[in-house]
């Protein structure tokens, strides 16, 4: 009996020691998490940076941009979505080639005037021209979330910077079929190569992109001389053009396409990729051929820089970000027709002729090709100058 009144009392004691502990714990008043500034939950700084800068973006309620052939259609659906994500308004000024745009750059910047947030562009204007001027700023520094700086989400790993000083970020991946045809007026397997366009029967029936200035139209010379052929059979190439089949030099964007599509001419060489797309959108007769001897990959005017100073820092910022997400290089994709190089984005619309197949003979566009511009623009002038007398 003495023995289980002992062992009763033990476990009373037990229970007592366990409710006792409870109790303690029980009082014992949680500690707190420790406070952040502001009173709010510990956030990525990222996440903190993009937060501010968005909320300062709304506040100045615009974003700026100037461009070459980003109009009429390519601005207006990309200032559309981004509407739509962030109420920032897209103000678009649109120029007809990268040279007007410079000039128009230049001349306010001399007046104190920093107008703009970004611009759109190709890898010849921004390189040869802006680069070395000093118009063109980090952008590096500039890019907050995570999904622009993963280096997974470009293709070949990397984000495309076209140069080693990382000023000129190519977004677009464009095919450069060189040649733009009348399919009226030219019979498809009629041209496979570029030789092709040296026949008696194309005299005065082609048109060429201003192969003197910066743009597409002396990305051909570029891509002939270093992977094609060399830099004489090129300039013998670009004499025998002017001289003998009689080439009619274009700068307009537009016209050099819209003249082919109405039968101006059967032949278009060099025209720009998304003037193209836009007319192939409205159903013109109009074919791209690629010539056997391969093509080049270029970013045409699908191109990122920004300025030394924006106009709308936070504004500018914000669309900077979002233009380079899936969602924003999906929508620039489809406008201007040809694929991104992020490797995520949609191909949804896009003309199949941009579009990659196994065993194309591709070449890339290259910083090679960005010194080769510099050479050519003097030389074409030389060479087309001759070729007219």
């Amino acid at each position: 009996m003495k023995r289980m009144l002992l062992s009763a009392l033990a476990l009373l004691l037990v229970l007592l020691a366990v409710v006792n502990c409870t109790r303690r714990v029980s009082e014992t008043p949680a500690t707190p998490a420790k406070p952040t500034p502001g009173g709010v939950a510990a956030r990525p700084e990222w996440q903190q940076r993009w937060e501010t800068t968005l909320a300062k973006a709304k506040e100045e309620g615009t974003v700026s941009i100037i461009n070459t052939v980003w109009s009429p259609r390519i601005a207006p659906l990309i200032g559309q979505a981004f509407k739509e994500k962030y109420g920032i308004n897209l103000e678009n000024t649109p120029t007809a080639r990268g040279t007007e745009m410079v000039a128009k750059i230049k001349a306010e910047q001399s007046a104190g005037l920093y107008l703009y947030d970004f611009f759109g562009l190709g890898s010849t204007t921004a390189l040869t021209i802006m680069r070395p001027d000093g118009l063109l700023g980090p952008i590096e520094p500039l890019l907050i979330l995570p999904e622009t700086k993963d280096p997974a989400a470009w293709r070949g790993n990397k984000l495309p910077f076209l140069d080693q000083t990382r000023l000129f970020l190519a977004m677009g991946a464009s095919k450069q079929p060189f040649i733009t045809i009348n399919t009226t007026m030219i019979k498809q397997g009629e041209i496979t190569s570029y030789e092709d366009l040296l026949k008696p029967q194309y005299q005065g029936k082609m048109t060429i992109n201003d192969p003197t200035v910066p743009g597409v139209g002396i990305t051909i010379l570029a891509n002939l001389s270093l992977d094609v052929w060399d830099k004489e059979r090129t300039k013998d190439f670009l004499t025998r053009l002017v001289r003998d089949q009689k080439v009619v030099i274009e700068r307009d964007n537009r016209v050099h396409v819209e003249s082919v599509a109405r039968g101006k001419y059967a032949i278009a060489l060099s025209a720009s990729p998304e003037t193209v797309s836009t007319f192939l959108d409205a159903g013109a007769p109009l074919a791209l051929l690629t010539a056997r001897e391969g093509t080049p990959v270029t970013s045409a005017a699908a191109g990122a820089s920004v300025p030394t100073r924006m106009a709308h820092p936070n504004a500018g910022v914000v669309f900077l970000n979002w233009l380079l997400t899936k969602e924003g290089q999906s929508v620039l994709a489809k406008a201007f027709g040809f694929p991104s190089t992020r490797a995520d984005a949609s191909t949804e619309g896009i003309h199949s002729v941009y579009l990659f197949q196994p065993g194309e003979k591709l070449f890339i566009a290259d910083e090679r090709y960005v010194q080769a511009f510099g050479e050519w623009t003097g030389l074409s002038k030389q060479i087309i100058e001759a070729a007219s007398k």
